[in-house]
């Protein structure tokens, strides 16, 4: 194999684990011919994540990213490798190596896109008008950092033909590739076995529109009455205005809200003491294409999930019945807070379901998404080119 360097500016946490755990199994399966230059710009436990940063408008945030991207322009112009491996998020860095004088000097790029910018910041956050000059601007960055990749990682198949046919590209230019999450134990804090009548409902998240918080919330307010049914989230976000106004407006509700960033043993505490845990039920189109790192989390761990139908769940869902496995979770359709509320009281109702679908998500996670099967997806990926 090629010698490798891994360039990039980005955050690494055990918040946003997939950059670090992607850089380590690199390490593993190159050895001595695996070199990085990689600008950290936060390592804490609570990071509330990159995009949250950008938008909440942190100016020391920005300023050392600014300064970040400045340090390894310089870098690597003053270095060269057979093969690159630009780490998330890093179009900025991609288009920079792709100019002519550039890519003499790294022949192979890998980008590790993870999601586009430009859907996230645009399409689905809205942070930028559609139209507006800078959102015009990121598009061409973008495009043009996925034209010199000569492989792009995304997370999902799904995602790798919708950006194929945004950025009007060849489909094979993208290698769908599953997240990376810490190695976890499912019993590593778990007080009880859960099987008892009254079921605890958890929601980890960043509160983002593709997570659906209204329809948790309103499928919350139908089984207001039902004394069976508790629900604890855990983070904050642009749509914690939804579970703002209804603990408001009904103070009795049993709804626990930690609200803020909490550690990632904080996080693991609540889901593995959790009977079900919640996915995302937004119906936009890109929660159709994503598998958050909350489902990874819980499956992982072995918990019960319900989430929303889309292609990805769909898929996921079909891969894990091939592999001889019960469904790794249960679907509801998106945006349906009815159907969501008749599904809580489906598991509720059902505790020997609950504990089957658990088993199988964590032995899909086991053969589809370990480290051990995303370290050789990198192998394989690595050997092609």
């Amino acid at each position: 194999m090629k010698g490798l360097r891994v360039l990039g500016v980005t955050q690494i946490s055990d918040s946003y684990p997939n950059v670090k755990h992607k850089m380590l199994a690199l390490q593993q399966i190159l050895g001595h011919r695996y070199t990085e230059y990689v600008i950290r710009l936060n390592q804490t436990d609570t990071s509330p994540g990159f995009f949250s940063a950008l938008s909440t408008g942190r100016l020391v945030f920005s300023w050392r990213l600014l300064i970040g991207h400045i340090k390894v322009f310089f870098y690597s112009f003053r270095n060269r490798a057979e093969s690159v491996y630009v780490c998330y998020p890093g179009i900025f860095l991609a288009a920079w190596l792709g100019l002519p004088f550039m890519r003499k000097r790294y022949p192979l790029i890998y980008l590790d896109a993870f999601i586009s910018m430009y859907d996230t910041i645009v399409v689905d956050r809205r942070i930028l008008k559609e139209n507006s000059f800078l959102a015009r601007l990121l598009y061409r960055l973008e495009k043009r950092a996925f034209e010199a990749a000569s492989v792009v990682i995304v997370d999902t198949p799904e995602n790798a033909r919708f950006y194929a046919e945004q950025f009007d590209m060849p489909p094979d230019k993208f290698c769908a590739m599953p997240l990376c999450i810490p190695p976890l134990s499912p019993d590593a804090t778990r007080e009880e076995d859960k099987t008892s009548e009254r079921i605890r409902c958890v929601f980890v998240g960043t509160f983002v529109p593709l997570q659906g918080i209204r329809t948790i919330v309103e499928a919350a307010g139908i089984l207001a009455d039902d004394a069976g049914i508790d629900f604890v989230f855990v983070g904050d976000g642009q749509d914690g205005r939804y579970l703002e106004d209804y603990i408001a407006n009904f103070p009795k509700a049993r709804v626990t809200w930690h609200r803020g960033h909490y550690s990632t043993q904080f996080v693991i505490d609540q889901i593995v003491n959790a009977d079900v845990c919640l996915g995302i039920f937004g119906d936009g189109p890109k929660a159709q294409r994503v598998l958050p790192y909350k489902i990874y989390y819980y499956l992982a761990l072995g918990m019960p999930i319900v989430t929303a139908t889309s292609d990805t769940a769909k898929r996921v869902l079909a891969e894990s019945q091939n592999l001889g496995n019960h469904a790794p979770f249960m679907l509801v359709p998106s945006g349906d807070a009815q159907a969501l509320a008749d599904m809580l009281r489906h598991m509720r109702n059902n505790p020997e379901e609950r504990e089957r679908t658990g088993i199988s998500g964590a032995s899909y996670f086991r053969r589809a998404l370990s480290d051990v099967a995303i370290r050789q997806s990198l192998e394989k990926m690595i050997r092609a080119t």
